[in-house]
């Protein structure tokens, strides 16, 4: 028994060494479009001295800033965990593949609005998930764009005019690395406070090829075209004027919740310092001389009758 478990602790160590050593031969592979694309692109990419951070054995990361139109882009490099029997299993059987998965954060001052593409198998947890795809997009079609992918899109004006930039061609190209692709200005998940964060994001997932010559020239243009997309949302996009009044009506209408949530907290918070006010002037009545305080009172009841007074006012109006 002994021997049997010496066995399986040397094969899951000797595992786990073959399995970073080969994750990091191919993290190796694919630094080097990544880096070439970014460093394209932005002028300051990683920490000066290695694009790709180690997360871990299978997870790699990357930062960039200093480009026209974002803020800045991250990345994960996602590989499988061949260093982990039970994750590989995993993996395996939930068909998961490597990918790169890439967010840039848009700048505030260009066109808002949420549109998806995703494989159709996907489409259905997408949409269920997704508080900003569920709540104002819906499902578009194009005739460039293959049934083994769906559209989400608010309209028809923004569904064509992406589509023009070589999107269609992308998602329906041989490769087919281009795996899924949001442009959207509100959160993924359902805000819980009226002051979330609302940026507008590109978020693109690319699967990884084989790590073939052919393979890393396709997913290096996969990546070239994620940046490509910035300049043509900041550059390309030109909605009508009906279109933008539809995309601010729908975020009217969905984030009333939230105006009603921040009208609460104000008059809570005013309440409270009035509360905080009274209890203090309460206070200082309780160190008063009898005489005193009976004028105190005194003033205080006439003050809170002309209060009344001024309310019954108002409802009668």
């Amino acid at each position: 028994m002994e021997a049997l478990m010496l066995v399986i602790v040397a094969g899951l160590v000797a595992n786990y060494f073959y399995g970073s050593r080969k994750n990091a031969e191919l993290a190796n592979i694919w630094e080097k479009p990544i880096a070439t694309v970014l460093q394209a692109n932005f002028s300051a990419v990683g920490d000066g001295r290695q694009v790709l951070e180690r997360d871990s054995a299978a997870d790699l990361l990357f930062y960039a800033s200093g480009r026209r139109h974002c803020k800045y882009a991250q990345g994960h490099l996602m590989l499988t965990a061949r260093q982990d029997p039970i994750a590989l299993l995993n993996d395996l059987t939930a068909n998961n593949h490597e990918k790169l998965e890439v967010e840039v954060t848009l700048n505030d001052n260009l066109p808002g609005f949420v549109f998806a593409a995703v494989p159709r198998k996907r489409s259905k947890a997408v949409n269920r998930d997704r508080y900003d795809v569920s709540t104002f997009a819906k499902i578009a079609t194009h005739d460039n764009v293959p049934a083994s992918i769906v559209l989400f899109s608010e309209s028809s004006d923004i569904t064509n005019q992406l589509l023009d930039s070589g999107l269609d061609k992308m998602l329906a190209g041989e490769s087919g690395l281009l795996e899924e692709i949001y442009v959207t200005d509100s959160p993924a998940e359902k805000p819980e406070t009226h002051d979330f964060k609302r940026e507008k994001r590109l978020l693109v997932t690319i699967r990884l090829p084989a790590s073939t010559a052919a393979g890393i020239q396709s997913f290096r243009e996969a990546l070239e075209f994620v940046f490509y997309m910035v300049d043509y949302i900041a550059e390309g996009i030109n909605l009508r004027a009906e279109t933008t009044k539809k995309l601010g009506k729908a975020r009217d209408e969905a984030f009333k919740e939230f105006a009603r949530m921040a009208e609460q907290e104000k008059q809570e918070a005013l309440a409270k310092i009035l509360a905080d006010k009274r209890r203090a002037e309460l206070d200082e009545v309780d160190k008063m001389l009898p005489e005193q305080r009976r004028k105190w009172e005194e003033k205080d009841r006439k003050k809170q009758l002309k209060k009344e007074q001024g309310k019954r006012t108002r409802r009668v109006k």
